[in-house]
């Protein structure tokens, strides 16, 4: 019972050495794959890196296009979360649309759920109306863009702003509530940067 134990003890230190072994082996190859790679900097340049010496101050054309490049893959990146998500709030729409039109045009359903169908899609048509309303109201208030999420008794505003503050807040919500007829304790406002 012993030597079994031991056999046991001793392959399980060979595995955790062959881990441990091809761990450093990895990782000294991906060293070495880095330290070859050029990166096109001098020296001088990685150790001046803070205060961007005199060199770097007759260039400054290319340093703003560097800036205006991140601030369009930023706005690419905010934009394409704002359309993403419009995407997925109108599939699930569709999704409901579709399921109480299935009630209505289905032979076995008894006429209360069928009338209660047809309320349903009427609310869906008008919610996503008074998004769709909402939304661009906003974007014309200068925002670079908005998303609304609408129920019978909630509103939630995403909008894409580098701060918001209580004037922009003071408009979304009048914006809201002037086409939801909601309280302002009903409507939350959030920002995406």
């Amino acid at each position: 019972m012993k030597l079994k134990l031991n056999r046991k003890v001793i392959s399980i230190c060979s595995l955790v050495l062959i881990l441990f072994l091809i761990g450093y082996i990895y990782n000294a190859f991906v060293n070495t794959k880095y330290k070859d790679y050029d990166t096109g900097f001098s020296e001088d340049i990685l150790l001046d890196i803070e205060g961007f010496n005199e060199d770097f101050s007759e260039d400054k054309g290319s340093l703003s296009i560097i800036e205006s490049q991140k601030e369009q893959d930023i706005s690419k990146e905010s934009s394409t979360f704002f359309t993403e998500y419009r995407l997925e709030r109108d599939k699930n729409r569709s999704k409901e649309y579709d399921m109480w039109q299935n009630i209505i045009e289905s032979e076995k359903a008894e006429e209360t759920f069928k009338t209660l169908a047809q309320e349903e899609i009427v609310k869906i048509v008008s919610l996503t109306e008074k998004e769709m309303i909402i939304e661009n109201l906003i974007i014309a208030r200068g925002f670079k863009d908005a998303l609304v999420f609408l129920t019978e008794d909630s509103v939630t505003v995403l909008v894409e702003a580098n701060e918001l503050n209580p004037a922009n807040i003071a408009q979304i919500q009048d914006i809201v509530m002037r086409k939801t007829k909601l309280g302002a304790n009903d409507i939350k406002i959030m920002k995406k940067d």
